[in-house]
């Protein structure tokens, strides 16, 4: 029987995603890009244990003085996840998201591995721009969250996700394409070429080129 980390690069080969092997690790690293900016993501196997675990990260991190009200915003989010939790760093603000599956005494198919990374990239997609509102503004946790989750909400599903390029190099076919155009960036330079990717003009980090550069911690 294959590995998991064999099969997770055959998944990620037959659905066309751009990626490199970390170094020395059975970790995946690959880019997620977006109208609203790139997310840093990570697919981790830990053969010993039969885990495989997806990551994405937020481009930015949360200021000192928004921790608190980020705390809230996420433990508001993650109530009633059914699939992954949102993960806030509360010593420097690194938000990221994680999918996760423990597949011991069972069978890892193609359809879980793209079911558990669609249901990563489409929360984040979800709730992207109320996290940005949340820096960048002063609404309230309590404010946003009420209006991404209900129905008819135009904070998140209001976010695009859309090819960085002119032709589309992804047959991806499930009903996720129609909100997500799924975009996979080997390339780790953005399109700017001010030198100054690390910094936006509100003086929030950019986390793209920070720590999450590194494999996830484990546990």
């Amino acid at each position: 029987m294959a590995g998991l980390f064999s099969r997770l690069i055959d998944f990620m080969d037959q659905e066309e995603w751009k990626y490199e092997i970390v170094e020395g690790e059975t970790v995946l690293r690959f880019y997620f890009k977006g109208s609203a900016g790139r997310l840093l993501c990570y697919a981790d196997v830990e053969e010993d244990k039969d885990w495989l675990i997806f990551y994405s990260y937020l481009p930015v991190n949360v200021p000192g003085e928004k921790i608190a009200s980020a705390s809230e915003f996420f433990a508001r989010a993650n109530r009633g996840m059914r699939i992954g939790n949102f993960e806030l760093d509360v010593d420097d603000g690194e938000i990221r998201y994680k999918t996760s599956i423990d597949v011991e005494g069972g069978d890892l198919t193609h359809k879980m591995m793209d079911n558990l990374l669609r249901a990563n990239l489409s929360t984040m997609n979800r709730y992207f721009n109320g996290v940005m509102q949340l820096i960048y503004s002063n609404r309230s946790a309590t404010d946003l969250i009420r209006e991404i989750e209900q129905p008819g909400s135009s904070v998140g599903s209001s976010m695009s996700i859309e090819d960085d390029d002119e032709e589309d190099d992804s047959d991806i076919d499930s009903d996720l394409d129609e909100e997500l155009d799924l975009d996979l960036d080997e390339d780790e330079e953005d399109d700017d070429s001010d030198g100054d990717d690390n910094d936006n003009d509100d003086g929030h980090h950019d986390r793209d080129n920070d720590k999450n550069d590194n494999p996830p911690r484990r546990g």
